[in-house]
This record gives structure tokens, C-alpha cells and sequence, in this order.
């Protein structure tokens, strides 16, 4: 069996009996992107070609549950083996077909929530922060299986110079600050102030921060080390990429809510922060869709 077409590793495959011995393949000051495994490929003791084929693990295969590869750094998809992919049955006891679904369905609650604040119709408020929790609980599913493989196969020293796992965590604390300041905004509707400060704006600009950091983490993952990349024929790097962009408009939004008046909560442009949000929304969506199309890009045959 090629090494390519090995199933998911998957949380139950994390705890066989002999994980494997990883060596790091790819470094750089940021953080490990990819590990080496050397893989068996006869059971005869004097085959000189026994050990000579050997299987990469990047950084996000790793985290997202998939096995390791025997060419090259990622699956190469094409468009229509992608939408494939988006299309193939899903389980959804798996923690990345769990994460995509919640980065689905909180960006949405945000998108019709801005939405209806654009237009003043009322209850916008109150989706953002239903979307908010949607967010959190992606933050941690995500989180979650990055623990997993801290856990099952990685040491203490390669677990803290991993950058998936920097990734994960940072992107995962800035979606709980989001539900302060979401949660502020729909049950405190009029505070101003030092708490609104505490409560909204500062939570607002801090979870934007990093957020920002977080899609750094992920851009260099899927770039082994290099920021700008060109992989258009890579899931991760499109998830990257437009995950990225999110983070930019949503950083946009903090900045236009910045304070101007903390007495009668005034901010700097709430139309800009408002629109940055909603098209931080949408690119989240579309984050949520890939991610639900990565689940699944190991089963396409190409």
C-alpha cells in the first residue's frame, strides 16, 4: 500500500501501540512545518530496499487528523477533484468534519448579523453572539486535535516548536474574547465608559490581534517557513489564504471601532466596522467550506 492512500491517522490511530519516531524535515525560526518518518516497505530482513521509501508528515496533515505523504508536501487537487471532495460523505464524529461544520454555520450567524445591523432591522446583535459561540466551539475542536497529536506523537520539546500548534491556540483564545465583546454588545446594549471599554473594545481589538497572528501561523505552515506561497492546487493553502484575509477584515473592524468618545461609546467609522465584518464573515464561510473539503481530500482518486 502506497503511503499516500493510507487512511486518516484520526484520534484512534493516534494511540497504536508504536507511534512513529518523527524527525524534524522542515524548520525554520517560526517553528516546525513537517516531520520525516522512515517507512518499511518489505518484512524481509536483507531487502536493501526495505527502509528506503520513508513518509512526510507536514504540519497541518498532522493536525488535522490525515496521514503522511510519500510525494511531495500536499495533495495535488484540481478544481473538480476538490469540489469531489467537498461533496463525499461526511462523518461527523470526526474533529476537522466538526471544526469545518462550526466555521460554517458561526460566520453565517455573522453574516446575517451584520447584515441586519447594515439595515438596522434588529436582532443582529443577538446573532453575532449565537455565531460567536459557533466560533469558540470551532476554536476548540480545532485546538483540540492539535493536543491530540501533542499528546500521541510528539515530545515535549516538538510539541512547544510546532508552529500548528501556535496555530491553533491563538486563533482559539481570540474566538473566546469575541464572546465577551459579542455578548456585551447584545445584553449591555448601553454601556459606555470604562466597561465598555473593558468589556468590548479591548476583547475586540485583542481576539483581532490574534487572529492575525494566528493566520501568520497558518500561512507559514502551509509555506514551510515562507509567508507568501503560491499552491493553488493545495486545500491547506487555500484555507490559508482566505483565512487570512478574514483575519485582515476583521482586524479592519476593530480598528474602525476604535473609541473616539468613551462616554457615549462613540467610535471611530461603525459602518466600516460593521461592512469589515461582514466580509470578514464571508471569507470565513468559505474558510468553513475548504476545510469541509480538506476532510475528505485523502479519499479522492486523481
Amino acid at each position: 500500500m502506497r503511503i499516500d492512500d493510507a487512511p486518516p491517522l484520526g484520534a484512534l490511530n493516534l494511540k497504536r501501540e508504536h507511534p512513529p519516531n518523527l524527525q524534524s524535515h522542515c524548520s525554520s525560526p517560526w517553528g516546525t512545518t513537517a516531520w520525516r518518518e522512515d517507512v518499511p516497505v518489505s518484512d524481509r530482513p536483507h531487502d536493501l530496499e526495505a527502509h528506503s521509501r520513508w513518509g512526510l508528515w507536514t504540519s497541518r496533515r498532522l493536525r488535522k487528523g490525515h496521514g503522511p505523504l510519500e510525494q511531495g508536501k500536499y495533495r495535488t487537487l484540481a478544481p473538480k477533484h476538490m469540489v469531489q471532495a467537498l461533496l463525499r460523505g461526511k462523518d461527523v464524529h470526526r474533529l476537522e468534519v466538526r471544526t469545518a461544520l462550526a466555521f460554517i454555520i458561526g460566520p453565517l450567524l455573522f453574516v446575517i448579523g451584520s447584515v441586519l445591523l447594515m439595515s438596522k432591522l434588529g436582532s443582529g446583535a443577538a446573532l453575532l453572539a449565537i455565531g460567536s459561540v459557533f466560533f469558540t466551539a470551532g476554536g476548540w475542536f480545532q485546538l483540540e486535535q492539535a493536543l491530540l497529536v501533542t499528546r500521541g506523537l510528539l515530545n515535549r520539546k516538538q510539541r512547544w516548536g510546532w508552529c500548528g500548534i501556535w496555530c491553533a491556540l491563538t486563533q482559539s483564545i481570540g474566538t473566546v474574547l469575541f464572546n465577551m465583546e459579542t455578548f456585551s454588545t447584545w445584553g449591555l446594549p448601553t454601556l459606555n465608559g470604562t466597561p465598555w471599554l473593558m468589556l468590548e473594545v479591548a476583547p475586540n481589538i485583542l481576539g483581532s490581534v490574534l487572529f492575525v497572528i494566528s493566520a501568520i501561523f497558518g500561512l507559514l505552515e502551509v509555506g514551510h517557513g515562507r509567508l507568501f506561497v503560491i499552491q493553488p492546487h493545495h486545500l491547506g493553502w487555500w484555507v490559508a489564504v482566505v483565512n487570512a484575509l478574514g483575519c485582515l477584515w476583521f482586524m479592519q473592524a476593530a480598528i474602525a471601532a476604535i473609541p473616539v468618545d468613551l462616554s457615549i461609546a462613540a467610535v471611530l467609522d461603525p459602518q466600516v466596522a460593521i461592512r469589515a465584518t461582514l466580509l470578514g464573515a464571508l471569507a470565513f464561510t468559505a474558510v468553513g467550506v475548504l476545510s469541509l473539503a480538506e476532510c475528505s481530500e485523502d479519499e479522492v482518486k486523481t
